[in-house]
């Protein structure tokens, strides 16, 4: 009789060891945490303690809101200590719309039971969008120079600007307005210059987006073709006017930049030259022809040509003056 009873003791105990060992595995979830964002690719990432054989991973993912739903899985194998990690990954398709989802993740294994684990993430596909950018894509700078834009991001994380790849001081930022100053005499040749836009969202969707610039700190020249200096013009004539405008692209120089006047000698506006055309000669320069019909007042017999050229980075010309004379001894052109 004791034999039997000490039996059914060492029977239940080895029952009771057998239900402890099946409530020893650990399932835990490092990533993404709960109630975090996840993007268009999404790492589940797991750990397990006290493993013993090949342990299966789930986790079913559902929306909260319009019935999405999918499952995915994976195996792994505990090391001699009972540890295994691994990763689930999720790509959901637009089938998925965004916003909330449940996760739950389980863990089985032949004779081992685990804990799940139950999470919500919201799921943000969408890269931010950068707007109303300056300086705009193939302008012209000089100097301290402003960078700004607005961003559409209702989950934005941190923007970052960089020039050339090379962070500039104070650069980075959370804010949906990006406004930093580049001083570009840190730089040493003019040129093309690359301006970038790095956004992130809380879901770690990224858009980059990049701006060329040409670094102009070179004024633009001047080059009179006609008149000539001292050239005597017929009163009611047609002046002829034509210049060449040299600078670091034939480009560099807008037509708004130009402004060519017909003064007196003592500054006093007659008239605006009129401008013909305006079109590139060679890769650094663009020619000017335009004309005017000359009426000066009476009395007057000298005058000046007056150009003025500013580039599109703001770098001005040296002012050309033409010193001219009204001819009116010599009878009225046509």
């Amino acid at each position: 009789m004791k034999t039997l009873l000490w039996k059914t003791v060492a029977l239940a105990g080895a029952v009771l060891s057998a239900q402890a060992a099946l409530s020893q595995g650990v399932l835990i979830v490092t990533s993404p945490a709960d109630g975090a964002f996840v993007g268009s690719t999404t790492t589940i990432s797991f750990r397990i303690d006290n493993g013993v054989r090949e342990v299966t991973v789930r986790a079913e993912i559902t929306a909260q809101v319009g019935g999405g739903a999918t499952a995915i899985e994976t195996r792994v194998t505990p090391d001699s200590n009972g540890d295994a990690s691994g990763s689930l990954t999720w790509n959901p398709s637009d089938a998925f719309d965004e916003g909330l989802y449940d996760i739950h993740v389980t863990a089985t294994e032949q004779g081992n039971v685990y804990n799940d684990v139950d999470l919500t993430v919201t799921l943000d596909r969408k890269k931010p969008e950068l707007t109303d950018h300056t300086p705009q894509n193939n302008s012209f700078v000089n100097g301290i120079v402003t960078i700004t834009a607005e961003i559409e991001e209702l989950n934005l994380d941190s923007w970052r600007v960089t020039v050339n790849n090379q962070d500039i001081p104070f650069n980075t930022g959370n804010t949906p307005t990006i406004s930093v100053t580049w001083d570009t005499s840190n730089i040493e040749d003019d040129g093309e210059q690359e301006i970038k836009f790095i956004i992130k969202d809380l879901a770690q969707n990224q858009q980059e987006i990049t701006v060329s610039v040409f670094l102009d700190r070179q004024s633009p020249t001047v080059t009179v073709l006609t008149p000539r200096t001292d050239q005597q013009i017929p009163p009611l004539s047609t002046l002829g006017v034509a210049f060449d405008v040299a600078d670091a692209a034939h480009n560099s120089v807008s037509i708004s930049g130009i402004l060519v006047e017909i003064r007196l000698l003592d500054g006093t506006l007659v008239k605006r030259v009129s401008r013909l055309r305006y079109g590139q000669v060679n890769d650094t320069t663009s020619r000017w022809m335009g004309r005017v019909r000359l009426r000066l007042p009476e009395g007057v017999s000298n005058f000046k040509l007056v150009i003025t050229v500013v580039d599109k980075a703001g770098n001005p010309t040296v002012i050309q003056e033409v010193p001219l004379q009204y001819s009116r001894g010599r009878g009225r052109g046509r």
